[in-house]
């Protein structure tokens, strides 16, 4: 069984749903406050459950501005309380049709805001964090980035013996850099492992 990338922030196109259920979600969306509606279109981007520090973090608005808001989509059931500071979406089908209303550029925009708030709350990249900011960094268009998180991740792997992850990783950033070297124009590009094997 091969280890993948999570898929933390993409989701299931909305249309799926039947036209009725879609309608209705995107009605309770719409009665949001636009602090509120932004938080709804930011979350999901993180993926299904966030912590508020993170969502500050990547978020424009200041602390109190997001408290307000997350206390607003948990009064309305549109996310609900995990732990002491967590929180996740009270089900799938909000967060596909919050993510879903968010336009495709702007997505890219709130990933990147995403990783480096991740950045900001975990310096140095835990290992734990590397795939999470390789995901993040890779929806926004930053391939580098992703790419280099990657090898973070599969360093970390291979340091726990779990080599099948590490692959999995490696495999993912040759994909990436391989998409990037044809988008700039170098079709043939040679990859050297951080051990310096080609």
């Amino acid at each position: 069984m091969r280890a993948q990338l999570p898929d933390l922030g993409a989701t299931a196109s909305p249309l799926a749903l039947p036209p009725k259920v879609h309608g209705v979600i995107r009605a309770r969306l719409a009665q949001l406050s636009p602090p509120a509606r932004e938080l709804a279109g930011l979350a999901p981007a993180i993926g299904r459950s966030f912590t508020a520090d993170l969502l500050t973090a990547a978020s424009e608005q200041d602390e109190e501005t997001v408290v307000r808001g997350l206390d607003e989509l948990w009064q309305r059931r549109i996310v609900r309380v995990q732990g002491v500071n967590g929180y996740d979406f009270s089900h799938d089908r909000l967060r596909e049709v919050a993510y879903g209303e968010v336009p495709p550029a702007r997505r890219g925009l709130l990933h990147r805001w995403v990783a480096q708030a991740l950045e900001q709350l975990h310096p140095g990249a835990p290992a734990a964090v590397c795939v999470q900011l390789a995901h993040h960094y890779e929806q926004s268009g930053a391939v580098q980035q992703a790419i280099h998180y990657l090898q973070q991740a599969a360093a970390a792997a291979r340091q726990l013996y779990a080599y099948r992850e590490a692959i999995a990783y490696l495999e993912r950033a040759i994909g990436l850099l391989h998409f990037f070297a044809r988008r700039c124009g170098h079709p043939r590009t040679r990859v050297r492992t951080p051990d310096g094997a080609v």
